[in-house]
């Protein structure tokens, strides 16, 4: 697993936040679904949207911002069902 170090991401309540993933580095394949862990907790059956566009578009993971606090995400997409590489994600809330 590659390792960023990344400055968190700042949000308010009620924003809707997409955690994007490029499908033309996956040379046809798919992303079917995601495992997301938020705070170390796993999210069942996270939201996901596809976009399309002619670099190949993105499949995108969909966190609504409900309650202020700072999110730690690790989002692993399932490629036509193979686990990827998970990314990790900090976001920051404020009321």
């Amino acid at each position: 697993m590659a390792v960023r170090t990344m400055l968190p991401s700042k949000a308010r309540v009620g924003d809707t936040i997409h955690f994007s993933f490029p499908q033309a580095s996956l040379k046809g394949k798919r992303i079917t679904a995601f495992e997301v862990l938020v705070n170390g907790k796993k999210v069942g059956n996270p939201e996901m949207k596809i976009t399309s566009g002619m670099g190949g578009g993105t499949t995108n993971f969909v966190f609504q911002a409900t309650t202020p606090g700072t999110y730690q995400f690790e989002i692993t997409p399932l490629i036509d069902g193979q686990r990827g590489e998970p990314r990790l994600h900090t976001l920051e809330v404020e009321a």
